[in-house]
């Protein structure tokens, strides 16, 4: 898998100020700029690859990792699209997360202490570990999950805005964490929003360790990846 900029880490409102201003500046946008905000899950990132709508590869940074990442139930193994009408692409090329529950976690962690086995550091450590089994058999048996995060740059998807890429990957059948990300308009709605997966961050199933931000419209992506290197507008707010 090829080698993205990482994505920055913010650590305090007065840095998603200057993020903010950074964004406009290298977009010469001076009006403000619409941004999607998402729970940022402690995950693994892999690229998901579609042929005739059938799973034909997986890979993450260290390699090919299909036969595991085909045991999680919820990832598809063909396009079930929600609605028949719905055209199924001939390549599409997927950036997902993978991640594995809290309890579930500690439920993997209590089972390896009887066996007198290491335990796993975090869950990102037991998702790599999941990830490069060489028997699926034993895969199968950790339960995994995983979100759409975007896509590569094979793809024959409809959208002009990272939002409506999201509901076009769910309308063929695949997970996105849809009632958890918010469009924002302007950094002060990215704040608020910011504010509040803060306070909730305890509530969800999943482990999460900040907001994930970024620009909202594909243009504009496109536009910061090209002349600036930047990874497509985004930023980690880390809580």
């Amino acid at each position: 898998m090829k080698q993205e900029p990482l994505i920055p880490e913010i650590f305090n409102e007065q840095d998603l100020l200057v993020f903010d201003r950074a964004m406009r500046e290298l977009l010469e946008e001076p009006a403000e700029l619409q941004y999607v905000v998402e729970p940022r899950i402690t995950a693994v990132e892999v690229i998901l690859i579609y042929e005739q709508g059938a799973l034909k590869s997986v890979t993450d940074q260290a390699g090919p990792v299909t036969p595991s990442v085909k045991t999680i139930l919820t990832v598809p193994l063909t396009f079930v699209p929600l609605r028949k009408e719905t055209p199924v692409p001939d390549c599409l090329e997927i950036v997902a997360d993978i991640y594995m529950e809290e309890a579930a976690f500690a439920q993997l962690n209590q089972e390896r202490r009887r066996k007198n086995l290491a335990t796993f550091s975090g869950p990102r450590a037991a998702v790599e570990d999941f990830l490069h089994q060489t028997d699926a058999r034993i895969s199968a048996k950790r339960p995994m999950n995983y979100f759409c995060s975007g896509i590569g740059k094979k793809a024959e998807v409809q959208g002009s805005t990272h939002y409506e890429l999201m509901l076009a990957l769910q309308e063929l059948g695949l997970r996105v964490n849809r009632p958890h990300i918010r469009v924002s308009d302007g950094i002060r709605e990215v704040i608020d929003h910011c504010r509040h997966l803060r306070a909730e961050a305890g509530n969800f199933p999943y482990p999460v360790e900040g907001a994930l931000i970024r620009v909202n419209s594909l243009g504009l992506q496109e536009r910061l990846s090209r002349t600036s290197g930047h990874r497509t507008g985004t930023a980690v707010f880390r809580f």
